[in-house]
């Protein structure tokens, strides 16, 4: 499956152990241990350090493997964690929370493995009314525009916008974590098949015949769950 490259697990102990002898954890998470991997997948590796250089991010390149290194302390574990909840999505949690331990001196990767599982199963932060009226406004300002838009390049482009901001605000009014990219269409297929579904046919529609309908009912079936389009009165201070 991995051609010449070893095992994810074995190329991902090995990276740690060769860039990050000092590390007090690591985790290898991401879809490279799940059915949902691809060719392409990566390895994602948190490591736990006891203090600087951390926190930072790095890319290598290590036994033929991309790794995607989350370079941190404790400390700023949660506090990037609470970054990730304000943005409605759990990746970073879900790293530590389902990943393979790789190494654990310390031994605290079942502490960090529980507190991140108790956070994802908590859920994001609740919508609050301001957050709310931004997401219509911005749909809705969305729809407008794919309505009135006659140019094919174009029309791609807002429908990209108009699947993704609609995908955002379901999983939002649902109490359900986001993500971006594969991760909101995963996050979305799981919280609503059927939603899930009809936005790609919409989205499909608008690219092969320049058809907005179907995406555009899509859409506003979503904005009505959320309290209706919202254009004219929007005000945001500041």
């Amino acid at each position: 499956m991995y051609g010449d490259r070893p095992e994810p697990l074995e190329a991902a102990a090995s990276f740690v152990g060769s860039r990050f002898p000092q590390a007090r954890a690591a985790f290898l998470g991401g879809s490279v241990l799940t059915a949902e991997r691809t060719p392409t997948s990566d390895l994602d590796v948190v490591v736990l350090l006891a203090g600087p250089p951390a926190p930072y991010r790095e890319t290598f390149e290590h036994e033929r493997w991309t790794v995607e290194a989350f370079v941190h302390t404790r400390q700023s574990l949660d506090h990037f964690w609470a970054l990730d909840a304000g943005r409605r999505v759990c990746s970073l949690l879900r790293m530590c929370a389902l990943g393979a331990v790789l190494t654990d001196p310390a031994g605290i990767a079942p502490e960090i493995a529980a507190t991140a599982a108790a956070r994802i199963a908590a859920g994001p932060p609740a919508l609050d009314a301001a957050e709310l009226d931004a997401m219509r406004y911005r749909l809705t300002d969305l729809l407008d525009d794919l309505a009135g838009c006659d140019v094919e390049d174009e029309l791609v482009h807002l429908a990209g916008a108009v699947l993704q901001r609609t995908a955002e605000l379901a999983l939002a009014t649902a109490g359900r974590w986001s993500g971006g990219g594969k991760a909101l269409a995963r996050a979305l297929r799981d919280a609503d098949p059927d939603l899930a579904e009809r936005l790609v046919d919409g989205h499909r529609h608008v690219v092969l015949y320049g058809d907005t309908a179907v995406l555009h009912r899509a859409a506003v079936e979503v904005l009505l769950r959320a309290g209706g389009p919202l254009l004219v009165g929007y005000r945001l201070k500041g």
